[in-house]
């Protein structure tokens, strides 16, 4: 929103030079309108004038003082634009008065002697009084070229006054009534070419500020436009910055993660070099005596239950052992072209009796003749870990499905897509980016050491690919492996 101050300062700037335009333009109206009115009274008093001039000029040619009296007091009681009448002989001396004002008898002598001079009728307005009085004064002819006297009409133009006053009021409303009108329209311009562009700039930036940018509609091409497409260009540029910011910053936690994984794994492998060493040949004694005595006795014999559940314990102690020789001295993997519909399906024979044990219900799809650049062996291990995981994380009635299918990377290199899925509860999000930590597991105490999909991922690494977990909880679990396909696939 656009703020008061903003306003009041953009309603100053138009609307007060056009009220100054609007008034001087009134102002000037009226002087104008003021002295077309006085003019047309002049007018009208000399039309008056000239009627009077040739009347007494008549009537002094036959020396008929009393009769010029009497007409010029019947002219002053008649005429109501006439309020007194004067004579003056050519020595400026009063010869005949029509009748006495209350403005007084001052002779304007200049104005008598300018008439006789010119010999043109003089007029002009004067303030006598407090009131505008009008001098109307005629050259009066005798003898031919010869000039007689003078003749005074005045005036107490009061009613002058009145009409100016009326005529300035109307003046005043017409010009307040369009300065009003002006400024009302010029505001509702200003408010939707200005304002409105304005406070949309404003909000857009608060957006901005508060994180969430936004997009302002250009329209047209003026420089609120300009603006609008500039602010756009930033609020792009910015997002950008920000998804760069935050892949810097995710790059940052991956490294951190990773280093902390390296430390790990180094901590890994100092305690899997001492326990395979400290406990290694102990464990092949017990395993080595205990197989010897195991032949001695009958196949039904309670020991021999004891002595198989010893052997087999100090095995899965060999297998984690080997699990952590194998995580922190991975051996370099033999790349070859292999088939990968033979691999699935060895690990299928090998542990779909496990599933259906479990009650799952084992489905395959697998694209024919896929191949991808693998050791079969550590492939092979992969897909161990994930059927077992799989398994382990349904409930019987589920499902299991692995499913293998041509498709590149988004670069366009070949690749086959492998994906292990199961119908089981799921991961909880919290736990998902943690899934492919050394000795993070989901299992329960005693059922899994957390290494199997670390040992996945640097299998999947070592062989140019990419391993990720799709899991939602209460809808199972996806691994989603892509490889490299083979060089002759991919020609």
């Amino acid at each position: 929103m656009v703020g008061p101050g903003l306003r009041a300062k953009l309603l100053l700037l138009l609307v007060a030079p056009l009220v100054l335009v609007i008034g001087g333009y009134g102002v000037l109206r009226l002087h104008i309108e003021e002295g077309q009115f006085l003019a047309e009274e002049q007018h009208r008093m000399v039309i008056t004038a000239t009627a009077l001039q040739v009347a007494v000029e008549n009537a002094l040619r036959d020396r008929q003082i009393s009769d010029i009296r009497h007409l010029l007091a019947e002219v002053v009681r008649v005429q109501e634009e006439i309020d007194r009448i004067r004579i003056f002989d050519a020595a400026l001396r009063p010869v005949v008065v029509s009748n006495p004002l209350t403005i007084g008898e001052d002779i304007p002598q200049t104005a008598l002697r300018d008439a006789i001079e010119v010999g043109q009728p003089v007029i002009f307005f004067q303030r006598r009084g407090g009131k505008r009085v009008l001098y109307t004064i005629v050259p009066l002819r005798g003898r031919p070229s010869a000039f007689r006297g003078v003749m005074e009409i005045v005036r107490l133009a009061g009613d002058v006054d009145a009409k100016l006053a009326a005529a300035r009021w109307e003046i005043v409303q017409r010009v307040g009534m369009l300065a009003v009108a002006l400024a009302v329209l010029v505001w509702i311009g200003a408010r939707q070419t200005i304002l409105k562009p304005i406070g949309t700039l404003m909000a857009g930036v608060k957006a901005l500020g508060a994180g969430q940018p936004v997009t302002i509609a250009v329209r047209g091409d003026d420089e609120f436009s300009r603006l609008a497409g500039a602010f756009n260009e930033m609020t792009e540029r910015l997002a950008e910055a920000r998804r760069q910011l935050v892949a810097e910053s995710e790059g940052r936690l991956d490294l951190a993660r990773q280093v902390r994984q390296a430390e790990q794994l180094a901590v890994a492998g100092r305690i899997a070099s001492e326990v395979a060493h400290e406990i290694g040949t102990p464990l092949n004694i017990i395993s080595g005596r205990a197989e010897y005595v195991l032949r001695d006795l009958a196949a039904d014999d309670p020991k021999a239950a004891h002595l198989r559940t010893i052997v087999a314990q100090i095995d899965r102690i060999s297998g984690i052992i080997a699990s952590l020789l194998d995580l922190v001295r991975p051996r370099k993997p033999e790349i070859q072209d292999v088939a990968l519909g033979p691999i699935v399906n060895a690990v299928l024979e090998l542990l779909e009796p496990t599933a259906r044990r479990a009650g799952l219900t084992v489905s395959r799809s697998l694209a024919p003749e896929l191949t991808v650049k693998g050791d079969p062996n550590q492939l092979q291990q992969v897909m161990i870990n994930l059927i077992i995981n799989a398994i382990e994380a349904t409930l019987a009635g589920g499902t299991l499905l692995i499913r293998a299918y041509a498709a590149p990377r988004p670069g366009g290199q070949p690749g086959v897509v492998l994906d292990v899925a199961d119908s089981g509860v799921g991961i909880r999000p919290d736990d998902l980016p943690r899934v492919f930590d050394p000795f993070f597991t989901t299992k329960p105490p005693g059922r899994g050491t957390g290494l199997g999909l670390a040992i996945c991922r640097d299998v999947i690494r070592e062989h140019g690919g990419s391993i990720k977990v799709l899991s939602e909880v209460g809808s199972g679990t996806t691994v989603r492996i892509w490889l490299p396909a083979a060089s002759s696939a991919a020609a």
